[in-house]
């Protein structure tokens, strides 16, 4: 038993290793949103491919999650009363706890940031919008307004004084 308690606990550290590398390049991809946000012309599609590739490795965070909660369900009650035999694991993998929350907190904030950067470049796409919709509908009915203006037999040179 103690064997397989050995290799569970390998694998929850090599678990949190990957999560924390995981979280790091989070950041890191947040890191290039918030640059692409500060631009003045945004490169949407660059944007996009960013929280594609967010995507992919928050589902892989995910799976690191449920597999971890299932090994340390397994063997939770015999890692603590055996905690002195992994006592380095455990401390390794304690700060890599610390760094995942400590990343977790930044992650947090930026994205916070980023939304509000979003919103105000959505808004300002949505204005544009919305003003090239209003001066189009303004042209078409100056357009229709002009050509309805002409009838037919009329002179446009004509004097209207009896």
């Amino acid at each position: 038993m103690e064997k397989d308690i050995s290799v569970y606990v390998s694998a929850l550290h090599t678990s949190l290793r990957e999560k924390s590398g995981i979280m790091q390049s989070l950041l890191e991809l947040t890191q290039e949103q918030e640059q692409i946000l500060k631009k003045e012309e945004i490169e949407i599609d660059d944007f996009d491919k960013l929280v594609q590739e967010k995507s992919v490795l928050l589902d892989r965070m995910s799976e690191l999650d449920k597999g971890f909660q299932n090994l340390f369900d397994k063997i939770g009650t015999a890692l603590k009363e055996n905690k002195m035999l992994y006592k380095g694991q455990v401390q390794e993998m304690q700060e890599f706890i610390r760094q995942i929350t400590a990343c977790g907190v930044k992650l947090e904030a930026l994205e916070k940031q980023n939304k509000k950067a979003f919103q105000s470049f959505a808004a300002k796409k949505h204005k544009e919008i919305h003003d090239f919709r209003v001066s189009n509908r303004t042209a078409v009915s100056y357009y229709k307004n002009m050509a309805n203006q002409h009838q037919e037999g009329q002179s446009y040179f004509m004097d209207k004084k009896k």
